[in-house]
């Protein structure tokens, strides 16, 4: 057997490092360790450093990742001392249900997980080689029979995982086999202090969340998507003049929406209401617009509407005509005059009504639409007075919308007939709390 070399208990916790001459004979030493523990298990490994610790990486099966990867979660309301007795936050169900959907929906095409962190905090032995001048090892690290690792930072991707294989293995048991020996990367951190296994997850926590805007760029999935990436293409007050990486648009910006802003336009002249649940948008853009000729269709129609009222609306022509070297305050100066329609919610209001004309097959949509430049798009205006603008400012809420969709229905000539939102729509949309734009 190769010598045994001890790593700092502080830094390292319980793990054993043994080096060996060549990495065969690492190879061959944890086997013959495994062999004489009956039920132990080999993992391949990468060894690394950060700061004064030592790290392995490695790549594990969905079932063990489902049967052997074990959270401790802070119960929902904790005192501090239950929370400083766990390893991780509360669990949330609806979180892990959420990633175990995912997986249901495209195991069986591309997906991703990403890594989880694991704690190792019981006693086990790695093989390696001598250290050199480089980032990192290869080695072998021997599992205990049943041997468990808590959860530093992945929780709910494991409870997802779980009960995803549950219900293949139930539902589909020909798919659960393949899907179980699917690879999941963990980080394990051989940590035996409870306090650091608490900063880790703290400082795993410390990543920012990607804002709506680019997250629409990025994911393609939901064709509805791909659709506010075209009509950023095809619209000539867009093309050019929209933030794809903010959460937030500042007064200031040369750029006119947000990426995430002309996502809820699209939301609107496709299913009728901005604040659709995420889920539901992606079920009716995938029911309108799955067929090639859908989406081409849906494309020409909405990037027409948008280009006509921005022929009808002059501060939108204005800006449409506007060089690509055009003086950094000039948008920034058209917004600070008022215009609703340079704001999400005006957006939104523009979308509901070319909604309304399509779904009802309106065939003068473009008479419609020529007559929303009739109005007058200042917030200061009376027109928005008691329904989206109270006090000068501007109302995000179905229901000032509604009342204002109405309005300029009326304004236009667009009869109650043609301009009644659907039964089916308005029972979905009811029942979500509306967010600001």
């Amino acid at each position: 057997m190769p010598e045994e070399v001890e790593i700092r208990e502080s830094s390292v916790g319980r793990l054993r490092v043994r080096r060996c001459g060549s990495i065969e004979e690492a190879q061959h030493a944890a086997g013959e360790q495994a062999q004489a523990m009956e039920g132990a298990a080999v993992v391949p490994v990468v060894i690394f450093e950060q700061g004064r610790r030592t790290f392995l990486t490695s790549v594990m099966s969905m079932n063990w990742v489902a049967n052997h990867a074990e959270s401790r979660p802070a119960p929902k309301g904790a005192q501090t001392d239950a929370a400083l007795a766990a390893l991780n936050r509360p669990l949330v169900p609806a979180h892990s249900r959420a990633i175990g959907r995912y997986l249901r929906e495209h195991y069986s095409e591309n997906y991703i997980i990403p890594p989880l962190t694991l704690n190792l905090d019981q006693p086990a032995t790695v093989y390696t080689l001598e250290f050199r001048d480089a980032p990192s090892l290869m080695g072998y690290l021997v599992l205990p029979p049943n041997a468990h690792m808590t959860i530093t930072d992945g929780q709910h991707r494991q409870h997802g995982i779980a009960e995803f294989l549950n219900e293949l293995r139930q539902e589909r048991p020909n798919d659960y086999a393949q899907a179980a020996r699917n690879g999941v990367p963990v980080m394990i951190v051989p940590e035996s202090n409870i306090v650091q296994a608490h900063q880790d997850f703290a400082d795993c926590s410390k990543v920012k969340a990607l804002p709506p805007s680019l997250l629409t760029v990025y994911d393609a999935r939901n064709p509805g998507n791909r659709l506010v990436i075209d009509l950023e293409k095809t619209c000539a007050l867009f093309k050019g003049r929209i933030d794809s990486t903010s959460k937030v648009l500042s007064r200031n910006s040369t750029l006119l929406f947000l990426t995430n802003q002309v996502r809820q336009l699209v939301k609107e002249l496709l299913c009728g209401s901005y604040a659709l649940p995420e889920r539901e948008f992606a079920r009716r853009a995938q029911e309108q617009l799955a067929k090639k000729y859908q989406y081409e269709d849906a494309l020409k129609k909405f990037s027409a509407y948008v280009n006509h009222v921005t022929k009808a609306l002059a501060v939108w022509s204005r800006i449409s005509r506007l060089p690509d070297t055009v003086e950094a305050g000039t948008i920034p100066a058209l917004r600070a005059e008022g215009w609703l329609c340079l704001t999400a919610t005006g957006l939104n209001l523009i979308g509901r009504v070319g909604h309304l004309l399509f779904r009802n097959g309106t065939r003068e949509w473009r008479a419609y639409a020529e007559r929303l430049g009739e109005i007058d798009w200042k917030r200061s205006a009376d027109f928005w007075s008691g329904n989206v603008v109270q006090n000068n400012r501007i109302l995000t809420q179905q229901g000032p919308l509604r009342l204002a969709v109405e309005k300029v229905c009326d304004a236009i000539g667009l009869t109650q007939e043609l301009a009644a939102p659907s039964t089916a729509n308005e029972s979905v949309v009811e029942q979500v709390a509306t967010t600001s734009g």
